[in-house]
């Protein structure tokens, strides 16, 4: 594949949207507003897109510890998980 330069024009860098969490779905059926951060646990599992009134559907756990993990309403956007400094998703570290 050939890169193709415009002189004097910057390439724009789109900035990615991380994964957000709004509500956690508890084990009574009940939903409150999320208190946890994506970047907080080790593992998140898509489980659904879409499936509720424009949110996804997640599951996020620990290392070892799947059975005390948490079901959230939230966004996708774009599939990563914003660390401050880095983005890690889709086996990507930028």
């Amino acid at each position: 594949m050939t890169k193709v330069i415009i002189l004097g024009n910057e390439p724009e860098k789109k900035k990615r949207k991380p994964i957000e969490f709004v509500k956690t779905l508890s084990n009574d059926g009940t939903i409150s507003d999320a208190t946890r951060m994506p970047k907080s646990w080790k593992n998140i599992e898509v489980i659904l897109l879409n499936p509720v009134k424009g949110f996804d559907m997640f599951f996020a756990y620990d290392d070892g510890y799947r059975n005390w993990g948490c079901l959230y309403l939230g966004h996708y956007n774009d599939g990563i998980v914003d660390w401050g400094c880095l983005y890690l998703g889709d086996g990507i570290v930028e």
